[in-house]
């Protein structure tokens, strides 16, 4: 755990380097952030008020539930990919040599719009899915559910790279996601980034600063707390954005971009 940790916050480092040197790029998190809450905004308000498509009590859910729920993820689903699209974009334009404006990320995903919206279709299909059968699988199921989901995170790790970059189509650059991580690291894995580790640790001082402000006021504790998280999910989210498309050149480039080092990117992932 240690050694992923460590591994982890060096490139997490390397990769805010970046981030400092285009700090515009937080705004992307932020965008995506305003425009899901929107999102949730449009369904949460017409559902609490009519209460129409809500199951009762003991009743299982029916088609017009599934259906607005699928229109939900997939719409949270496409405001994520079109904007963790535009900062991948720029994290290219900066990591090879240019200096990438807000403008420019907005363009080359808007350019990509098309397969963005198909990749979404895919991604969102997938994740309802695998919502559904964990919430009716027993202990064991969703352990297996879980072991299926953690695949397809692997497979489809460079797919917006792949969606910016790359002339293919959607099933096609699911194939070259997976192509390049299997190619590069292996088919089996023993540790990830650990960057959800990472959040946890950075998360400990949000809470203290909350619980201090809460003695204060509970009011000042909410809000200090509620700051705290959301910066640092814009901060971790265009850090993540930023590391991938390193990566993802590292793998088909064959060299580590400026900044970076070859082999810390090598050992991203562990092989087993």
């Amino acid at each position: 755990m240690f050694a992923t940790l460590g591994r982890t916050w060096a490139l997490t480092k390397q990769s805010f380097a970046v981030l400092r040197a285009d700090r515009e790029i937080l705004l992307f998190p932020v965008m995506s952030a305003i425009a899901a809450i929107i999102v949730s905004a449009s369904f949460a308000i017409p559902v609490v008020m009519t209460e129409g498509i809500l199951p009762a009590k003991g009743e299982e859910p029916g088609a017009a539930f599934y259906a607005a729920l699928f229109v939900f993820y997939y719409l949270n689903y496409f405001v994520i990919i079109f904007f963790n699209s535009a900062l991948v974009a720029c994290a290219n334009i900066r990591l090879s040599g240019g200096d990438p404006t807000v403008g420019d990320g907005l363009r080359m995903a808007t350019q990509r719009i098309g397969r963005i919206a198909t990749w979404a279709l895919v991604a969102s299909t997938v994740g309802l899915i695998l919502r559904v059968l964990e919430e009716r699988a027993e202990k064991i199921g969703r352990l297996v559910i879980a072991l299926i989901g953690a695949a397809w995170t692997l497979i489809t790790y460079f797919m917006v790279p792949v969606i910016i970059f790359e002339d293919l189509s959607i099933f096609d650059s699911l194939k070259r996601s997976a192509s390049i991580f299997r190619h590069h690291w292996g088919e089996q894995v023993s540790g990830g980034l650990g960057f959800g580790l990472l959040f946890f640790l950075l998360a400990i001082p949000g809470i203290l600063l909350g619980v201090v402000g809460f003695l204060l006021h509970p009011l000042a504790g909410i809000v200090i707390a509620v700051l705290y998280f959301l910066i640092l999910a814009a901060v971790l989210s265009a850090v993540r954005g930023i590391f991938v498309v390193a990566l993802y050149r590292y793998a088909t480039k064959g060299e580590a971009p400026a900044g970076f080092q070859a082999d810390m990117l090598e050992s991203a992932f562990a092989r087993r």
